[in-house]
C-alpha cells in the first residue's frame, strides 16, 4: 500500500513539473531538462573540452529533443524567430522558431525574453543553439 502511495506522489509530481516548466502547456512530447544555458554551453556548446563524437552523443541524448526554458535579451527578431543573447556578451546565444508564426510580431531588440522551445542543434564558438516549437513564458 505504502509503495502504491509513493507511486502516486511521484507520478503527481512530475505531471505537475512537466506542465509549470513551460507556462502550463502540454511538454509531454518530449522530455524536459532543467539544465541551464550556462550547463548547456559548458558541456556541448563552445565551452565544452569533448571530443566531436562524445560532444555529439551527448547532445544527442541530454539535449536534442528536450524542452528548455531560457530567459535573455533579444537580439534580432522576426515575427517567427528570434535570437536571445543569454550570457549577456551581446552575441546571439539562442534562436528559436516559435510554434505560432506571429509569436514574434511585437517583440522589440532589447527587450528582456523568456522563451520555452525544443532543442533542435547544439551551439559552438560562433553559433547559437537552436530551437523550435517555442514560446514566450510569461512571469
Amino acid at each position: 500500500m505504502k509503495i502504491c502511495k509513493l507511486r502516486i506522489l511521484f507520478i503527481l509530481t512530475l505531471t505537475s513539473f512537466l506542465y509549470s516548466s513551460c507556462d502550463n502547456r502540454d511538454t509531454s512530447k518530449f522530455p524536459v531538462s532543467s539544465l541551464s544555458y550556462m550547463e548547456a554551453e559548458n558541456e556541448v556548446g563552445g565551452h565544452s573540452n569533448l571530443s566531436d563524437q562524445k560532444l555529439e552523443d551527448v547532445f544527442n541524448s541530454k539535449y536534442k529533443d528536450h524542452w528548455f526554458t531560457w530567459e535573455g535579451v533579444i537580439e534580432l527578431v522576426e515575427s517567427d524567430n528570434v535570437s536571445i543573447s543569454i550570457d549577456g556578451s551581446g552575441l546571439s546565444d539562442l534562436m528559436v522558431y516559435f510554434a505560432d508564426e506571429k509569436a514574434g510580431y511585437d517583440l522589440k531588440v532589447g527587450q528582456k525574453i523568456k522563451v520555452c522551445f525544443v532543442m533542435t542543434s547544439p551551439g559552438g564558438s560562433f553559433l547559437s543553439f537552436g530551437g523550435e516549437d517555442a514560446f514566450i513564458v510569461k512571469d
